[in-house]
């Protein structure tokens, strides 16, 4: 099956979506633990755990879309080392924080569960408006 140029980046929206309400998200948690008051670590620790979301999205969407040309043995395979490797890269971002204490580890991992929540809410808003019509 050839691929064209068109057919290269179909996530890319669901991509930008992700990226986008994930940064919204990102600002409203971390404008919660402002109740506990204010902390660079925190910050920092959104920040990084923003761009670890972000990067991790973007690797994920890339490898799905060469992994639908492959064949299906190839693609699973292809599919098992993205997701090792976003695993590790996120074990090792929680290590470094954990040692350093330079940024707040639970920073870090909250901005991983935005992904989830956005394709939930997404699919919700979808239906309704799909039984609206």
């Amino acid at each position: 099956m050839k691929r064209t140029d068109s057919d290269s980046r179909l996530l890319a929206p669901l991509t930008a979506n992700i990226i986008r309400y994930g940064a919204v998200l990102c600002v409203a948690a971390w404008a919660v633990t402002l109740v506990s008051g204010f902390s660079l670590r925190t910050v920092f620790g959104f920040a990084v755990g923003y761009m670890f979301m972000c990067l991790s999205m973007i690797y994920l969407a890339r490898t799905c879309e060469r992994a639908v040309a492959l064949d299906s043995e190839r693609a699973k395979r292809l599919m098992k080392q993205c997701y090792f490797l976003r695993y590790i890269g996120l074990f090792a971002v929680c290590a470094f924080a954990m040692l350093t204490g330079a940024v707040n580890v639970v920073g870090v991992l909250v901005p991983q569960f935005f992904p989830r929540i956005i394709l939930t809410v997404g699919q919700f808003s979808e239906r309704r408006e799909r039984s609206n019509e």
